[in-house]
């Protein structure tokens, strides 16, 4: 299993790396899940189905970048554009060219932004997330209840859980 998610993070790796020329198309759109110095961790919340190619069902692309502007905060959605290509590793690796945040929209009723959520539900979860790639599957507000559902799977498929976060 683990040599098939190296095998498959590699095929992606290259297929990204020889689209570094593209300079209008982003290399991943994704949650920034850890930040450290001048580097971010992102992880996109769109599995890709690789079994045609006898690959695992759901891959979660993710990509330590590294030269990330200062703003960029955990829990933002971002756009990433790299400069020279994307290391072959799971994580992938690579320097920013461009990170673009896509800004959370209000919710109904709530206090919170979803990246605000997002922010303290990591924290909240630091402790199991040190040695798993979180990727952030859902994020949902009952205004009834005024609290919020975030639904997190570890990128390696083995663990999956619910965060409840109360609003303001």
């Amino acid at each position: 299993m683990k040599k098939r998610l190296v095998f498959i993070a590699a095929v992606w790796t290259v297929w990204l790396a020889g689209c570094n020329g593209q300079t209008d198309r982003y290399a991943i759109e994704g949650y920034v899940v850890r930040k450290e110095g001048g580097s971010i961790l992102v992880v996109s919340s769109d599995p890709q189905d690789f079994r045609s190619t006898g690959g695992i069902e759901e891959f979660y692309n993710a990509i330590l970048v590294s030269n990330a502007p200062a703003r960029v905060k955990i829990g933002q959605k971002v756009r990433v554009w790299i400069d020279e290509g994307i290391a072959e590793s799971y994580p992938g690796q690579g320097k920013a060219g461009k990170v673009l945040v896509v800004p959370s929209a209000p919710r109904d009723g709530a206090s919170l932004l979803e990246e605000e959520v997002i922010r303290q539900a990591l924290k909240k979860e630091a402790i199991g997330l040190q040695h798993m790639i979180p990727v952030i599957r859902a994020v949902q507000y009952d205004k009834q209840a005024d609290t919020w559902t975030l639904r997190v799977k570890d990128a390696h498929g083995r663990t999956e859980f619910d965060v409840r976060i109360k609003d303001g």
